[in-house]
């Protein structure tokens, strides 16, 4: 009897995951004419900047990037920005290092080498800041989600009021892209939230 019970909440678990991958499925998602998108397409470097800029000034402070080194600042294919930018980029961070020949650990400046700086110390204190959720790292966050860049763009830009009939708890929010409708991220963006040292 256990093993029956067992798997009849393993099917009923199964068949509640697919029907929430197929309602996600259904979502259309914002398109965007990205200038990545193609056979041809190229990712512009000055976007590219301006998007480390609003990850620096908004999105840090919750979301990691712990897959990436300050050094891919600098690289093909990312923001670009000059040797000399990106050491001081780097250098701008502390970074718990050691132990010393005391034994002891110690803080300094970022180097080129260096992961991006966490947030928080650990996956508890993140969720115990952000009322029990946890922010993901946005490190391959295109990569990991189903419609990729367009799923995160729609995501940036669906929030709205709740229809009637929803109720949402203290903390959460409704956005129409979310699965579920709800997320505990108040929207990030706003106008004129950033001023991009470029001068667009």
């Amino acid at each position: 009897m256990k093993i029956f019970s067992k798997f009849c909440l393993i099917l009923i678990l199964f068949f509640s995951l697919l029907i929430n991958t197929n309602a996600a499925e259904k979502v259309q998602y914002l398109k965007t004419d990205w200038s990545f998108k193609g056979l041809f397409g190229k990712f512009d470097r000055g976007s590219l900047q301006r998007g480390y800029q609003v990850y620096t000034e908004v999105c840090a402070s919750c979301h990691s990037m712990k897959y990436l080194s300050y050094r891919n600042l600098s690289e093909k294919g990312g923001p670009e920005f000059s040797q000399e930018v990106t050491k001081a980029i780097a250098a701008s961070f502390e970074v718990t290092d050691g132990p010393n020949a005391d034994g002891e650990m110690f803080v300094r400046p970022g180097k080129l080498s260096d992961k991006f700086v966490m947030p928080y110390e650990n996956e508890k204190a993140a969720q115990a800041a952000n009322g029990g959720a946890y922010p993901p790292d946005m490190s391959v966050l295109v990569k990991a989600r189903g419609g990729g860049v367009d799923y995160i763009y729609s995501l940036l830009q669906g929030y709205e009021e709740a229809p009637n009939g929803v109720t949402l708890d203290d903390g959460v929010y409704y956005n129409k892209y979310m699965i579920g409708n709800k997320i505990k991220m108040s929207s990030p963006l706003s106008d004129d939230i950033v001023e991009y040292t470029d001068g667009t």
